[in-house]
Formats: structure tokens, C-alpha cells, sequence
């Protein structure tokens, strides 16, 4: 399995309840990581444009390439180290829970994305599944992977795994 195609999260299913999930060490400090996932300029780098309130009760929206403009909601946040907030999909909220914690020398995100349709699963899965490898190269300086190409590979691993 390539390197750019290996999954790097799992699906996990508790009854109905569908959640993607992901854990990755980066080679950056736990407050780096953190403004990475948190400053809307660096998000536009790696994730996509988020405009709005960020604050515990805000609301944001995110600007997709494909014109998805979801409007979330900030649940709570605990800076530096979690971020909540609802994500609506087909009209139904769903969570994303993001954890920054320090890792040995650098640091661990731990990114939930629960309460997913499950039929979406798998593409939401792929999807996070390239902007954390993304992230990975916003900061370590690199090149991201072309998120198409990479997506497809891993909406089909995924889609198989489900």
C-alpha cells in the first residue's frame, strides 16, 4: 500500500452511531499544532477559508472548493488543547472534537468527527483522512498531497472497510 493512499484513520460504529476518527503525532509543539487548528489564516492553508466567530457559542462558516459552505456552531473550546463544534450535515448536526496534547517531542492530534450518516461515512472519513495529511505538510513545510487523486484512494479503502 502507498504511503499516500494508507488509511489513516478508522470508521467506528456503535449502533447507529457513526464516527470517523484519526490520531497523528506531529514534529511540532503542542501551541503550533493548536494555532494551526485554530487561526483561520493557517486553517485556509491546510483545511479550507473559515469566517465567523470562533468563540464558544459562534457561529463559522467554512469555504469548500466544491462551493459546500457548512455554517457551524463552536460547542466549547478549551484553548490549547480541545476544540468542539457542530458540523450540520443533511441537516442533522454532527460533532467534530478536535484534541492537541503534547507527544514525546512534538505533539497528537486526536480528531473525532461523530454522528456522520452512514452512508457519508466512508467520504467523510477520506476527506479527513487527506486534510490530516495535509496539516502534515503544512507544517513540516512540504508539499500536500493533490487532494483529489488522494481522496478517490481513500474513499475506496474506506467505502471497502465499511
Amino acid at each position: 500500500m502507498s504511503e499516500l493512499t494508507e488509511v489513516l484513520g478508522r470508521i467506528e460504529r456503535d449502533g447507529e452511531a457513526v464516527a470517523a476518527v484519526f490520531e497523528r503525532h506531529y514534529a511540532t509543539s503542542p501551541d503550533d499544532l493548536w494555532q494551526a487548528c485554530t487561526d483561520p489564516v493557517r486553517l485556509a492553508r491546510w483545511f479550507a477559508p473559515v469566517t465567523g466567530d470562533l468563540r464558544p457559542g459562534g457561529h463559522f462558516t467554512i469555504h469548500f472548493d466544491d462551493a459546500d459552505t457548512p455554517v457551524c456552531r463552536v460547542v466549547s473550546c478549551a484553548a490549547p488543547t480541545v476544540l468542539v463544534w457542530e458540523w450540520p450535515v443533511r441537516d442533522a448536526p454532527t460533532l467534530v472534537t478536535v484534541e492537541v496534547h503534547p507527544d514525546g517531542a512534538g505533539s497528537r492530534l486526536t480528531l473525532r468527527h461523530e454522528g456522520l450518516p452512514a452512508p457519508q461515512a466512508p467520504g467523510y472519513a477520506a476527506g479527513w483522512d487527506t486534510y490530516v495529511r495535509s496539516l502534515g505538510a503544512h507544517l513540516d513545510g512540504s508539499t500536500a498531497p493533490d487532494w483529489d487523486a488522494t481522496w478517490s484512494a481513500l474513499h475506496a479503502k474506506y467505502s471497502a472497510t465499511s
